[in-house]
């Protein structure tokens, strides 16, 4: 399956790889805990080690040390993609950008069934959550008289800048 192929039937779930002092490479909305992604120690190892290969290929200015250090970075972040790809399985895409040209993102998604039936398993738990949140989101966008009104998914509190009430939002909540 070329690149090209993956564009035009890739789905909702795209998993990026790529470090951020988030203690993870693993993103979606947001960094993903290893812990919660099922995928398997050897992985989340090989994935720590590039992640820590990253930071130690930079200079304080945050620059590449040589461009053999940017090249091997990439080349890892790419055979890192297709590991996490084979082990969540087709429903997925991997997304890696190369930080050696921003328009080289190398993205990933297995023809063969899972290798990890609990990484899919839980990558599948994570992007419903994230649904979940963004249609809970989408219901208090605005209260019924018109105002716009806030919601924080994560505490699961509904402000309006108008009244300065802070309000749980709960399954009526519109």
């Amino acid at each position: 399956m070329g690149k090209d192929d993956i564009r035009e039937k890739a789905p909702l779930e795209i998993v990026r790889l790529f470090p951020d002092y988030a203690h993870t490479v693993v993103w979606l909305d947001q960094p993903i805990r290893y812990r919660e992604t099922g995928l398997t120690s050897g992985l989340v190892d090989d994935l720590d080690a590039w992640e820590q290969s990253y930071y130690d290929s930079l200079t304080d200015d945050i620059e590449w040390v040589s461009l053999a250090a940017a090249r091997a970075y990439t080349v890892e972040g790419t055979r890192l993609a297709h590991r996490v790809a084979a082990e969540v399985g087709p429903r997925f895409v991997v997304e890696f950008a190369s930080y050696e040209d921003a328009a080289d993102t190398v993205r990933v998604r297995s023809e063969h069934p899972t290798e990890n039936p609990e990484a899919e398993k839980a990558f599948t738990k994570l992007f419903d959550e994230i649904d979940a949140e963004d249609r809970e989101a989408a219901k208090v966008r605005s209260s019924p008289d018109g105002e716009t009104i806030a919601y924080a998914p994560m505490s699961n509190t509904v402000f309006n800048p108008n009244s300065n009430l802070q309000t749980e939002a709960g399954p009526d909540t519109e």
